[in-house]
């Protein structure tokens, strides 16, 4: 055969093994997609390829094989440490808590299949933020004001302005304690109590405050730290300083939010409790007695929950609940009250597992007498180690239309987000929002850590923010009238864990040094 021919012969064959290898890889893919929405779809929303880069999806891929009874990770030999130290981390979780399966749900060769069908259509890099407007680097609004508090690793997990006693609470989930500011950042007080506290809400209702504990931030059995409880501190002259302890609720799940409401009219202060948990967890009601004591009712036998707040949403003159949940099936609900003790659960929307909802605050941000949510995702580093950008990440004004109805009417992309507050801040007549980021874009030196969202009506904010506050870490925030002069100032409070800087241990230091455990915006109106 002449030369010529056999190379066009081999070339033939070339082209018909690279159309045969296309046409199998695309089935490969097309299965993958199939086994994705007959597996993962069980336990949260389908999710698509294109919410990770393919490098997120190695890790989060990872662990969500744990929860099909697949241990080999090798795949991941490749990966930095810190990366495969996450996720067989997730392994022990779930054999710590007995949900690990005992023989694999699917064939490794499905296995391998699922796995490439995200790692092949996800985006190589993490897709841009979409309809951000510029962000002034010009902060007028607030006066930045450091305080006398220091610790020197801060785990700040709560802040609270109480406005009636020009003070400022600080809860720290390391040194497990509860500290007082004045109005200028200086130390009143510092207590610990027995049991530990681990500080994440607190609540006063006359001479008590009602603080809630997380008991383990990280959920990790080893942690310093003791369970999540729910305590009154009965003040003495006002004032922690003396005050004594009473523990009224142990024995919870990993509390991330205390709401106290008297929710079947009886006079008395009962407790919703989100207790996100871990791999179990639960949103309850638990009912004050007349005998003394408490009752538990679950309202929501799922882990997850990070914020309960309590409204009338149809006017029965009952106090109803809305959930934003943070895990798996991430969503947020309506409990409605239907008396007698009774809740019905409707669903406002659901989202895709890695939205990682955090908070979430009613207002009426449209003067239409219907109560709106503000909502928050940003959490960031659940199942993906790395701090990947999201796109989704930000805060959401979901407008209420009536008849238990929700629809999302404005959005503000904002990496990491973690806590937003809206308040009239400009003395304007209309709701400004104040939010931080814990999970910023830490490779960028002029990253988004705080947002000033002046309202200019029908739903448009100019955004701002000041670089100097880009040397903390935000977890929490608070807004109040902390100095007295009528106007609404910002508290923040600093959490310097290694989360999400594990690739970064230098950065991650010199954060921990230059960061502060608690800043103060003054709010220059007055």
């Amino acid at each position: 055969m002449p030369k010529k021919s056999v190379l066009l012969a081999l070339g033939l064959i070339a082209a018909i093994s690279l159309l045969v290898w296309q046409v199998q890889d695309r089935r490969g893919v097309q299965r993958g997609a199939e086994l994705s929405e007959l597996y993962c779809s069980s336990c949260h929303l389908e999710t698509s390829p294109d919410i990770l880069p393919k490098r997120s999806w190695a890790a989060a891929l990872g662990y969500m094989g744990y929860w099909l009874g697949i241990e080999d990770i090798s795949y991941l030999d490749d990966e930095p440490e810190f990366v495969r130290s996450n996720v067989s981390g997730r392994l022990e979780v779930l054999e710590r808590d007995g949900v690990f399966p005992a023989a694999p749900v699917l064939g490794d060769e499905d296995w391998a299949l699922l796995r490439r069908f995200y790692q092949r259509t996800a985006p190589a890099d993490p897709l841009p933020q979409f309809g951000k407007p510029p962000l002034d680097r010009d902060l007028p609004r607030f006066d930045i004001f450091r305080t006398s508090y220091r610790q020197p690793l801060a785990i700040t997990t709560l802040v609270h302005v109480r406005e009636a006693a020009g003070e400022i609470y600080i809860g720290d989930s390391l040194a497990q304690s509860l500290t007082v500011l004045d109005h200028n950042g200086q130390l009143r007080t510092s207590r610990q109590f027995r049991p530990a506290i681990t500080p994440v809400d607190i609540q006063f209702l006359g001479d008590t405050a009602y603080l809630g504990s997380i008991g383990d931030l990280l959920a990790q059995r080893e942690a310093n730290s003791g369970p999540a409880h729910l305590s009154a501190l009965r003040l003495v002259e006002d004032s922690i300083a003396d005050a004594t302890s009473e523990v009224l609720l142990d024995g919870l799940f990993r509390m991330a939010d205390l709401e106290v409401a008297d929710l079947n009219g009886d006079g008395r202060p009962d407790f919703i409790v989100c207790g996100f948990g871990s791999i179990f967890g639960s949103v309850s009601w638990f009912e004050s007695l007349e005998e003394g004591g408490y009752e538990e009712h679950v309202l929501l036998p799922l882990p997850g929950a990070v914020k309960a707040r309590t409204h009338d949403f149809d006017g029965d003159g009952l106090l109803d609940i809305m959930v934003l949940v943070s895990d798996a099936r991430e969503g947020l609900h309506l409990l409605m009250n239907e008396g007698d003790g009774e809740f019905e659960l409707q669903t406002v929307f659901e989202t895709h597992s890695a939205y990682g909802h955090t908070f979430l605050e009613l207002h009426d941000f449209n003067g239409d007498g219907l109560m709106d949510a503000l909502v928050v995702n940003g959490d960031n580093v659940d199942s993906d180690p790395y701090n990947t950008l999201k796109n989704y990440h930000g805060v959401r004004i979901y407008l209420n239309l009536g008849n238990l109805r929700f629809e999302e009417a404005w959005f503000y992309p904002m990496y990491g987000a973690f806590v937003a507050r809206a308040a009239d801040f400009d003395a304007d007549g209309d709701l400004d929002i104040a939010a931080v980021s814990f999970y910023p874009d830490f490779t960028d030196p002029r990253r988004e850590s705080f947002a000033y969202l002046e309202n200019q009506g029908e739903l448009e904010f100019l955004p701002s923010t000041s670089d100097e506050l880009n040397n903390g870490r935000w977890m929490t925030m608070d807004i109040g009238d902390v100095d007295g002069d009528a106007d609404v100032d910002v508290v923040l409070g600093g959490s310097y864990l290694e989360i999400g800087l594990f690739g970064d241990p230098e950065f991650y230091d010199e954060l921990v040094e230059s960061g502060e455990s608690v800043l103060i915006l003054k709010n220059t109106l007055n």
